[in-house]
């Protein structure tokens, strides 16, 4: 005896035991069977088991045990080293349109349902108004966002798939970290309602290869599911499940489309399969949040292939909505085939992933400027020193403008021109100097505008409006 020692409660080491069958006789195993998993006929199930050497040894040698795999605990990936502090380093949903070439026209994501498995949705942010939303929480801690990482990945989906039904699958809980017992519910939910979604994105993963993990994944896919998945933020190798075989895996570039240092390579298990941007990305903040670095309203600013990879699930949704229902080795092949490559850069896997190209549009060649219209919805409002005009999202470069002419119009309300003075930008699309028109209402009572959440980045002013094309 240990006089004056407190009992110290051995702890039991957790796993996960895979199966190619039922797991009810792990309940008369030597262990405590704490949850189970039933992936299907065609993927077997898991348990989550807690026991010691010698049961594990045990269990190990069952013919019906297809491995014993350590209860890893996994957090959210992202860069907070890798973005900027200089305000105007900030990559717009218009600069992935643009490097992407991603078309805003009739194929909108409409018809496709996208699951984000991730840290859940804050609904309330602009950038989701009007779109369909289902939260699926497998962690305990309810609905909600209170890390914001999967307010920012859903943002970015549904600024590119502005029609996309969305589903939040939420495995992260308060403390911004999981288990690999709450990744498999997480699968569990994907392969019993495979009839509920289309494309499925994973801006998270391991920091070590799961053999199991991968077959799971891999046997979802072959269900015809498209999976979407960060490559990784290790500058290095990744784990599951980017390196499943089946895995869509996307690297992290920058706006001008060079690699990041820290995006993830495993040329041993196909890894990545194309690159999206991923460099100080401008992405949607969820309310009470601190995720990346602030910017005007509810935005933020973040680095990681947890960014990249939700662009391209929003590409594949508007692909399916143009192409209707493609298998998934068809569609990761169509933006494989299509990529642009990055001369000398094997890290870029087949290259940046180019929309048009990939749904047949045209591209795979250097993006062309975005075309700038002559004229664009804004809401003006008149200040006691000066004017305040709410533009829609990057519609103009940062840098100073003067207002050239201001007249009211009838149809269209007050109508202004106006010519840039200095800045790095001109004005978007081709480089003009020349004056462009705004249109507007009086008195700030202005028209909403056509992307939904609208911004002037330079002035750090934001609106909300209504619209089919999501929003900055």
């Amino acid at each position: 005896m240990c006089l004056g020692c407190e009992d110290i409660k051995a702890i039991m080491p957790e796993r996960i035991v895979f199966l190619d069958g039922r797991p009810e006789f792990l309940y008369d195993a030597d262990c405590t069977v704490i949850e189970t998993y039933q992936l299907g006929d065609s993927v077997g199930a898991a348990a989550y088991v807690e026991c010691d050497s010698e049961a594990e040894a045990a269990i190990e040698r069952d013919d019906r045990v297809l491995a014993v795999e350590d209860n890893r605990e996994v957090s959210i990936p992202t860069e907070p080293e890798a973005v900027s502090q200089a305000p105007e380093d900030v990559a717009t949903i218009e600069d992935v349109r643009r490097l992407h070439d991603v078309s805003s026209g009739d194929a909108t994501g409409e018809g496709v349902t996208v699951v984000a498995m991730d840290s859940g949705i804050d609904t309330s942010h602009p950038v989701f108004d009007g779109i369909s939303i289902r939260q699926v929480d497998v962690t305990g801690s309810g609905e909600g966002d209170s890390v914001g990482h999967g307010t920012a990945v859903l943002g970015q989906v549904t600024r590119l798939a502005p029609r996309a039904e969305l589903i939040s699958l939420r495995i992260f809980g308060e403390e911004g970290s999981t288990e690999t017992n709450v990744i498999m519910r997480a699968y569990e939910w994907l392969h019993a309602n495979t009839d509920a979604y289309d494309v499925v994105n994973m801006s998270w993963g391991s920091s070590e290869r799961s053999r199991e993990i991968d077959r799971v994944h891999n046997r979802l896919v072959e269900k015809g599911i498209r999976d979407v998945v960060s490559a990784g933020n290790s500058g290095e190798t990744a784990g599951s499940p980017a390196t499943a075989k089946r895995a869509f895996g996307i690297a992290a570039c920058t706006e001008e489309g060079t690699i990041a240092d820290f995006s993830s390579y495993n040329p041993n298990r196909d890894n990545p399969d194309v690159a999206a941007i991923g460099v100080n990305n401008r992405l949607a903040q969820a309310s009470g949040t601190a995720l990346g670095e602030d910017l005007p309203g509810p935005w933020t600013k973040g680095s990681g292939t947890s960014f990249s990879a939700p662009e391209v699930a929003g590409m594949v949704a508007k692909y399916l909505s143009a192409r209707g229902n493609t298998p998934p080795d068809q569609a990761k092949a169509d933006f494989e085939e299509t990529a642009r490559d990055i001369p000398d850069q094997p890290r870029d896997g087949a290259g940046i992933a180019d929309y048009a190209a990939a749904v047949g549009e045209g591209g795979s060649g250097p993006p062309s400027p975005s075309p700038r219209p002559e004229k664009a919805n804004a809401i003006v409002q008149d200040l006691i020193a000066h004017d305040v005009i709410y533009l829609e999202a990057d519609w103009l470069d940062a840098g100073e403008y003067r207002v050239r002419e201001r007249a009211t119009d009838g149809d269209a309300g007050l109508v202004i021109a106006f010519e840039r003075l200095s800045g790095d930008g001109g004005n978007r699309g081709n480089g003009s100097d020349e004056g462009t028109e705004a249109d507007g209402g009086d008195d700030g009572s202005g028209g909403s505008g056509a992307n939904g959440s609208s911004a002037n980045e330079s002035a750090g002013r934001t609106t909300s409006g209504s619209g089919a094309d999501g929003g900055s």
